[in-house]
């Protein structure tokens, strides 16, 4: 890479994080060696640990007009969000880069950036990795979080006939975001046009909504592969069908008229999107009152948008005025 070798990123990396207290940090060892008690003050025997990884690829998870700091920032938000769904709060990370030599030292400088103020926004420590050199921009993360009852983690196999399933947010936003970034798509207005990329370029994972409601739902999971895609995988895990409600999925109230300008089908926006980072779960009946007292204590967005139902892992559609129809199981795809 021009102008910067892998030890003068390493020396920049630990200068940028600074002393955690988490020994050793970056490049002092073959590996690292934390103590549980710097990072759970009151660890015990039902502490468990959890952990999750995801790899970003530049020509298929970056879309124009991304800085550095945002790919840096994006390629932990994919652990965050799978950590977040399950309720479980994000401790440690080790993240590993792969650096092209079209990299410059400001670019370089834009991704540790990226780094340091994501672990900051979200309070976790990037406590290692590993550097090289590779024809793309590659990042690959590790995330560990720690939880304190293994039996309050819910899993995608948890769905029950009689539940409701939830979301935690609006979906359309990612998809006419990538549509505007790649296409320059119409807009209905600059307010609508300002969110929808802001939900790609900062996406923000849903920390808060799962650790606070986890506990009270049955299964979950995020939507980064999209609705209908995960709401396919709970249902199959499950072996449920699911009976969703299209008038109560949230949605922006500018989404049908962009679809319109772009001659753009409204479910395909909705369903297939991807990337929006949301929490989709099923909640027993017996939990609604609490969930919704925490909702409103903690300022949260919460929506139900329809019913497990007995069946073998399908998911139907439900209109006003009209028949179910069987959602197709498709989910996002990346950037090609």
């Amino acid at each position: 890479m021009k102008r910067f070798n892998e030890k003068q990123i390493l020396g920049l990396i630990t200068s940028k994080l600074g002393n955690t207290g988490l020994e050793p940090l970056f490049g002092k060892d073959d590996i690292s060696v934390i103590s549980l008690e710097k990072i759970i003050k009151k660890p015990n025997k039902n502490c468990y640990l959890s952990a999750t990884c995801d790899m970003l690829v530049e020509h298929t998870d970056v879309p124009p007009r991304m800085t550095f700091k945002q790919i840096a920032r994006k390629s932990l938000v994919s652990c965050l969000s799978d950590l977040g769904a399950k309720g479980i709060r994000p401790m440690v990370a080790l993240v590993s880069l792969g650096i092209p030599l079209s990299l410059s030292k400001g670019d370089v400088r834009g991704l540790i950036n990226g780094f340091t103020l994501t672990s900051r926004e979200f309070g976790f420590f990037i406590i290692g990795g590993d550097i090289n050199q590779s024809k793309e921009l590659v990042i690959d993360c590790c995330m560990l979080g720690f939880s304190n009852n293994n039996l309050n983690i819910p899993r995608r196999n948890g769905a029950i006939v009689g539940d409701y399933v939830i979301v935690s947010g609006p979906f359309g936003y990612s998809s006419a975001g990538l549509k505007i970034l790649l296409n320059d798509s119409k807009t209905p207005n600059n307010l609508f046009k300002k969110k929808s990329i802001e939900s790609i370029l900062n996406p923000l994972p849903q920390i808060k909504f799962g650790l606070k409601l986890s506990k009270y739902l049955s299964s979950s999971i995020d939507s980064s592969d999209g609705l209908a895609a995960s709401l396919y995988e709970l249902a199959k895990e499950s072996k449920v069908n699911m009976l969703i409600h299209r008038d109560k999925i949230p949605i922006p109230p500018e989404l049908n008229k962009f679809s319109i300008l772009n001659n753009l089908g409204l479910d395909d926006l909705i369903f297939y999107g991807g990337e929006e980072y949301h929490i989709i779960g099923t909640i027993p009946k017996k939990n609604i009152i609490k969930v919704n007292y925490l909702v409103k204590k903690y300022c949260l967005d919460f929506f139900i948008i329809g019913r497990v139902v007995s069946g073998i892992g399908k998911v139907f559609v439900t209109y006003p005025n009209e028949q179910k129809r069987l959602l197709k199981n498709k989910g996002f795809i990346h950037l090609t």
